[in-house]
């Protein structure tokens, strides 16, 4: 598989600096695509996972998006994958 690499690289706004990243900490520097996701996640109503209100059909609707991007990139069932915010926590 090939890849425009100027391409990857521009849809990392923090690599316009024209510095290095080498040991900052994982998901410290993203793609302009995740940024603007997580600014919509967290500007539109949200709740805990239900589908009763507007806001708790977006959080669903999150996390399903997540889940079937995950499964889609590694080839699993969506209902198989599950987040969590730290190794830490999920063991």
């Amino acid at each position: 598989m090939s890849y425009d690499v100027n391409k990857v690289r521009a849809s990392f706004p923090s690599l316009n600096t024209g510095l290095a990243f080498f040991c900052g900490p994982g998901g410290s520097q993203v793609p302009d695509v995740v940024g603007q996701t997580i600014s919509d996640a967290i500007t539109k109503p949200i709740s805990n996972r239900n589908v009763n209100t507007e806001s708790e059909k977006n959080a669903e609707e999150i996390v399903l998006s997540f889940r079937a991007a995950v499964s889609d990139l590694i080839d699993v069932d969506p209902r198989g994958v599950v987040y969590g915010r730290s190794w830490t926590q999920l063991t």
